[in-house]
């Protein structure tokens, strides 16, 4: 009787022990800026950066050599004139399988990408994120955890999307950032 108890006591502790674990399986928390009047999912700032129009121009063009493995499939607008590049840049999101544990195709997300350019200073906006398919779909439905059609795959999907953009936008500081000649002093 008592070695019974024992495997009772045992398995009422893997039961208890369960929440705590399933908790560590679900996807970190992205936390995405919306914008207040439009209501979509927005990652906008001005830098102030020294260098004229026409050189943060240049500078914005480099980076966009550097981060997109095509940037002319990127641009929409390329304007040294006005000041101002827009584009359309693309990423892919990925879902564990449950059966294998690899990372399955998820789709594809559109998001618009614009870069406007003045005297000492630099505003990147990043918005319209959608689902590309055979109809486009706002991502910030996946925002609605109390949407009936939620999927626990969205937080996942979000979280990548955010470390996607933050990762975007560091490069994008970085490289827009005055070349540093350093001498060769020997």
């Amino acid at each position: 009787m008592n070695k019974y108890l024992h495997i009772f006591c045992f398995l009422m502790f893997l039961v208890t022990l369960h929440p705590a674990l399933s908790a560590q399986e679900k996807s970190p928390v992205a936390n995405l800026p919306v914008d207040a009047d439009s209501k979509k999912i927005m990652y906008r700032e001005v830098v102030e950066q020294q260098g004229t129009p026409g050189y943060l121009y240049d500078k914005a063009i480099e980076w966009f050599g550097f981060y997109y493995k095509n940037p002319q499939s990127v641009y929409s607008v390329q304007s040294k004139e006005n000041g101002k590049i827009d584009g359309f840049g693309r990423m892919k999101i990925y879902y564990p399988d449950p059966s294998s544990g690899e990372k399955r195709d998820g789709g594809l997300i559109q998001y618009q990408i614009r870069m406007e350019l003045k005297d000492n200073k630099y505003r990147y906006t990043l918005t319209d994120f959608n689902l590309t398919g055979s109809a486009r779909f706002p991502l910030e439905k996946w925002m609605n955890k109390a949407d009936p059609a939620y999927n626990s795959n969205w937080d996942s999907y979000l979280y990548q999307i955010d470390t996607t953009m933050q990762r975007l936008i560091s490069t994008m500081k970085d490289k827009m950032k005055p070349t540093v000649i350093k001498k060769d002093e020997w």
